[in-house]
């Protein structure tokens, strides 16, 4: 008898079980979310949902796997496109920064539950999978610090600044804080981080701070 191939049904259930943790981890967090209820939302029965995964901290994992995959091809396809002369060029170095920022800056704002994410689990810390930032987040990290640490090395970025590391940190530091939290403004007319006018703001003023920190060597140093 032939093998029988999965149906183009499991294939969607699955994503759409992905889709529904997602939201559920990310507003919730890990132990605010319910494999019953999961099922319950995904039309599945208990023993059905065990068919896509085997319990919960699989699923979590997986829900992490999967915003890694995106966010690494996202990261990797930036990356691709640098070669000998970015990291001796500070303005193709700069572009190629700019760009990457913003990538996942449009990211963020068309799902800001990859921030929600990433953000309550780092505050929950939930220790049956202590592994996921080592695995879905520090290689990430590695390459574009990989690629600082180059540009340094060739002089285009200030040789006074200690770590690099610190700089790609803070991108995100800002990036998840602002996502996550919003505006932290006296003002409540611009007090949303989704309205367009407010993540263009943003985005300038990212910009403006990975010029600052790294002090690009065409730049007038102060």
């Amino acid at each position: 008898m032939a093998e029988l191939q999965p149906i183009e049904e499991d294939v969607s259930t699955a994503d759409r079980l992905l889709d529904v943790a997602t939201v559920a981890f990310a507003r919730k967090g890990y132990h605010g979310t319910s494999i019953r209820d999961l099922a319950r939302e995904v039309n599945l029965s208990i023993a059905t949902l065990y068919y896509y995964v085997q319990n919960k901290d699989d699923l979590y994992i997986k829900v992490f796997q999967r915003q890694y995959e995106e966010e690494s091809k996202l990261v990797e396809d930036i990356l691709a496109s640098a070669d000998e002369t970015t990291t001796h060029n500070p303005a193709t170095l700069r572009e190629l920064l700019y760009k990457l920022m913003d990538l996942l800056i449009d990211r963020s704002a068309a799902n800001p539950d990859i921030v929600r994410l990433w953000t309550l689990r780092w505050l929950e810390k939930p220790t049956q999978s202590e592994d996921i930032e080592s695995e879905y987040f520090i290689p990430l990290y590695k390459k574009v610090e990989n690629l600082l640490g180059q540009a340094q090395a060739a002089g285009i970025i200030h040789p006074g600044i200690s770590n690099v590391d610190f700089v790609s940190h803070g991108f995100t530091w800002l990036h998840y804080g602002y996502f996550g939290m919003g505006q932290l403004t006296f003002r409540p007319n611009i007090g949303n981080p989704l309205q367009p006018q407010q993540v263009e703001e943003f985005r300038a003023f990212m910009h403006t701070f990975v010029d600052r920190m790294l002090r690009f060597s065409d730049q007038d140093q102060e």
